[in-house]
């Protein structure tokens, strides 16, 4: 019996998910005990027999499934594991060697939420449009998410590099399985939200993203077939927050375009979907030609197409989505007055958690921490950054003005507190080598050219 578990589902990435293991296995001294689960989802490379014949110090299981799907077999592999704390890490990643105890750490800390650790692309060599666009998607993502004091929405909640306490994955019910194949951990994020539960970021629970050896444009469409059709799917089940899906522009009866895009995608695709599958091929020509724009335009229509099919499995030609039930509710606004001092304020926040606060420093109104659909409660550890974020938009004109030598009317309401900005350094420093690398790769892959040419 150990108290970790390290849940991997994989599915025929043999090699990919041998080295993984090697990371596993090197994790730094002072690590806690914990065992690794593997759930071969589908496998019908040599994921097996590696498996059998891989030796390592750290406890190893194996469980086979038929290929039913990531949020199964997440879910098969917390059914049968030994720890009570679940780290569920994606075939694709490489960990670093303070990855399960940087998670250990912040459950230790902060008990009973969910914790999320980075997982930014490996640097290397990409030159093709897409590979630099998805490259940039997860760099943006993390570094978003790792701003101080963000508060986290359901679409930042990626099981690639997350863990939980086993009780609250199994008291949640674990990832709903008709998201089999995209979308589960939005929905589980949506649910925890719900439920209130504190998600929070650990910049050393850190591992590299291989995306660009697992993605392609051919799997991106099939990808957004899957989007499409679970976004339709938590629209029907989470209505309050079916506004936030992109599946939401197409439905009800207005807009001419919108009617036939539809009509496409629900009668037409028996027939369009032989020219559609053409598309990754077609859009490598344009990208060698250098026909940007037209890339750009190619693209889109092939994706939003590939999306509408897919939720047309689920909506048929009806397109029609449920009452949003809490579209008219009433919002309850907790007030706090800074008079009382910075941390009766995080105090009062920690224990009510509240959706939406007006911030007052006496009579005076210094901002509101607004309601956001589908984004977790308030908290403490979201107030001074909130705070620092409104100190800068209120001084920044006025700094503008004494640099102009105008006069200056300093507000009031933020006089008496000095606001620090706060910093993530430890992530930063992460994506900053990672920068790095792919300059110094970028350099290298020139001098190469150079010398061949010459």
């Amino acid at each position: 019996m150990v108290e970790i578990s390290v849940i991997i589902p994989t599915h025929n990435r043999a090699a990919m998910l041998r080295s993984l293991l090697s990371k596993l296995d090197a994790q730094r001294d002072g690590t806690p005990a914990f065992e690794v689960l593997v759930v071969a989802d589908g496998c019908e490379d040599d994921t097996s027999t590696m498996l059998s014949s891989l030796r390592t110090r750290v406890p190893l299981r194996t469980l086979t499934l038929p290929g039913v799907g990531p949020a199964l077999a997440r879910n098969a592999g917390a059914q049968v594991a030994s720890g009570r704390l679940l780290i569920f890490l994606d075939d694709d990643i490489e960990p670093g060697e303070n990855f399960v105890r940087a998670h250990t750490v912040e459950h230790q800390r902060h008990p009973g939420g969910v914790v999320m650790g980075p997982y930014p692309p490996l640097p290397h060599i990409a030159k093709d449009r897409f590979r630099l666009s998805a490259r940039a998607w997860w760099t943006r993502h993390f570094e978003r998410v790792s701003r101080p004091g963000h508060q986290f929405a359901f679409t930042d909640v990626l099981t690639g590099n997350l863990s939980l306490d086993a009780e609250l994955f199994h008291a949640m019910g674990g990832l709903d399985p008709q998201f089999a194949r995209a979308r589960e951990d939005f929905e589980f994020g949506l649910r925890l939200i719900k439920k209130g539960v504190p998600i929070r970021f650990a910049p050393d629970a850190l591992g590299y993203h291989l995306e660009h050896q697992t993605t392609t444009l051919t799997g991106k469409m099939v990808r957004r077939y899957q989007e499409g059709r679970s976004d339709a799917l938590m629209a029907r089940k989470h209505p309050d927050i079916q506004r936030l899906l992109a599946i939401h522009r197409f439905t009800g009866r207005k807009g001419r375009k919108r009617r036939l895009q539809r009509t496409i995608a629900t009668r037409a695709g028996s027939i369009l979907d032989p020219l559609v599958k053409a598309g990754p091929r077609v859009l490598q020509m344009l990208e060698k030609a250098g026909l940007r724009r037209l890339y750009e335009k190619v693209e889109r229509q092939c994706s939003g197409y590939h999306y509408l099919r897919g939720a047309a499995e689920v909506l048929g030609e009806d397109w029609r989505l449920p009452t949003d039930p809490a579209s008219n509710d009433e919002i309850d606004v907790l007030e706090i007055d800074l008079d009382q001092g910075l941390e009766a304020a995080e105090a009062m926040l920690a224990e009510r958690r509240p959706l939406a606060a007006r911030i007052m420093n006496g009579t005076v109104h210094v901002g509101d921490m607004g309601h956001r659909v589908g984004a977790e409660p308030w908290d403490a550890r979201h107030f001074r950054p909130w705070l620092n974020r409104q100190a800068i938009h209120r001084y920044l004109p006025v700094a503008l003005a004494e640099w102009r030598g105008q006069p200056i009317n300093v507000p009031p309401h933020l006089s008496d507190f000095t606001l620090n900005t706060l910093n993530n350094p430890s992530f930063h420093v992460h994506m900053i080598e990672q920068h790095l690398q792919w300059v110094q790769a970028k350099l290298r892959s020139a001098l190469y050219d150079n010398r061949s040419k010459s």
